[in-house]
């Protein structure tokens, strides 16, 4: 009878060692599993993957937007609304928390690298370095076209439009016909900003357009030549004016009775 409860006593404990064994092998096949191949144990949650699949989407499309933008600079109006999903969804990858795990503890400022965060920076340098906002009314962070934006681009294209109407070649006909409309576009262009170049205030695409119109009117057309007329003839009228007392001091030493001074003098003390 002893021998009997031996037997069953080490059959038992045979029986919980396999299962116990069992239930270990299972639980390192699900681990092995689970285990991405990147240095995690456990995948990360898929609705923060999603974001980031989302987020890299909206990168690349304004990365390619602004390239295709680049010449002439027109990435800022164009390009508007790629910002504004890219903007939105790195918002949403901030924001975002799924079972107690915030999405951007997993993606930002986890290595020296810090892929995610660069790339949103340098799109970001981009947008703030053409003062792409200044295009812009934001209301409630939906981008609208300023009245200034839309007053610049409606002179730049009656100036545009009359150049091409007039341009003959060998012919400043251009230039008289359409003084008016690029005189008054660059009147405004000055007002948009208190240094009237406005390269760190006033967007992008407005300062390229003056830019492309201002070569083609002073060297591409010459008018500038008509204007530097009047400039040349009040030049000429100052530097003469200027040069009359040389004149006239000189006259007086070679041509005057200054000149024979000497000799009356010389001639009275001989006397």
């Amino acid at each position: 009878m002893l021998k009997f409860y031996v037997l069953f006593a080490i059959f038992t404990i045979d029986r919980v060692k396999a299962d116990t064994t069992n239930i270990n092998n299972d639980l390192q096949s699900k681990l092995i599993q689970q285990y991405n191949g990147e240095g995690y144990l456990f995948p990360y949650p898929y609705q923060c993957m999603d974001i980031l699949k989302e987020f890299a989407e909206h990168a690349s499309n304004f990365t390619l937007c602004a390239i295709l933008n680049a010449r002439p600079i027109t990435l800022c109006e164009k390009c508007v609304g790629n910002y504004v999903s890219f903007r939105d969804k790195y918002k949403e990858l901030l924001d975002t928390v799924v079972n107690g795990t915030s999405c951007k503890t997993i993606f930002l400022y986890r290595d020296r690298l810090n892929a995610v965060q660069e790339y949103h920076n340098n799109i970001l340098n981009v947008w703030d370095m053409g003062n792409c906002n200044e295009c812009f009314n934001w209301t409630m962070g939906i981008p609208s076209l300023k009245s200034t934006t839309i007053d610049f681009h409606r002179m730049s294209n009656d100036t545009m439009n009359c150049i091409i109407k007039y341009m003959v070649p060998n012919s400043s006909e251009v230039c008289n016909k359409c003084m008016q409309y690029y005189e008054q576009l660059d009147d405004f262009y000055k007002t948009l900003s208190s240094d009237s170049i406005g390269v760190d205030s006033v967007c992008m695409d407005i300062v390229d357009s003056m830019n492309a119109t201002r070569s083609i009117w002073s060297k591409s057309l010459s008018c500038c030549n008509l204007r530097r007329t009047p400039e040349m003839i009040f030049l000429s009228c100052a530097g003469i004016i200027s040069f009359l007392p040389i004149l006239y001091y000189i006259s007086l030493r070679y041509c005057g009775p200054i000149r024979d001074l000497p000799n009356v003098l010389k001639r009275k003390y001989l006397v």
